[in-house]
């Protein structure tokens, strides 16, 4: 019989050290961590912000207590955090982000091609937004995320979640059918 071990349970044996805990959580959130900073910071960057974001799960899982914050929500917090903190680093260099863009070798290249040219529509327009709507999209969106742990994630309230998710949402539908209204004009004016 294999009794699944919760996240709350699991961050308590790390606490108290216990690797194979931590290794049980690492392989359940690792995928999920990798592409939420990916969104934010490349895959280069993001492979040593969730590196980082587990080290000090490691470190500060101890310090985790239930309070309406699960481990997951605590965890997205951690990559959050530090995903801001490389981008203000970054935009202090004056280094810009790269665009991951991600297809399978299966496709044929105009597929390529354009859904290259659609994700990349859509990066760009999502690293416009305000940091804020950006997170709450993404988290909700492509994280997968309910908005109770994405408010909580974020630090905020539900309705200060649902707020931001409407701006954002409007912003993005409006900027992409203006791209879309562009490009369309391009073609014929060719």
């Amino acid at each position: 019989m294999n009794i699944e071990v919760s996240d709350e349970q699991l961050v308590a044996l790390i606490g108290k050290g216990d690797k194979q805990a931590f290794n049980q959580f690492l392989t359940r959130h690792l995928k999920t961590m990798l592409s939420f900073a990916t969104r934010y910071t490349g895959k280069h960057d993001a492979e040593d912000i969730t590196q980082e974001t587990f080290t000090r799960l490691w470190m500060h899982a101890g310090k985790w207590k239930n309070q309406g914050l699960s481990p997951r929500s605590w965890l997205y917090r951690i990559s959050y955090n530090l995903c801001i903190d490389h981008l203000r680093k970054q935009r202090n260099t004056g280094n810009d982000n790269v665009v991951e863009l991600h297809t399978t070798s299966r496709d044929e290249p105009e597929q390529q091609i354009i859904q290259h040219a659609e994700q990349g529509a859509v990066q760009h327009v999502l690293e416009s937004l305000p940091e804020r709507q950006r997170t709450a999209l993404v988290l909700c969106m492509w994280q997968g995320l309910s908005n109770k742990e994405a408010a909580a994630s974020m630090d905020i309230s539900i309705e200060a979640l649902e707020s931001l998710l409407s701006r954002a949402r409007r912003t993005l539908k409006k900027q992409l059918l203006e791209q879309q209204t562009d490009t369309k004009e391009l073609k014929h004016e060719s």
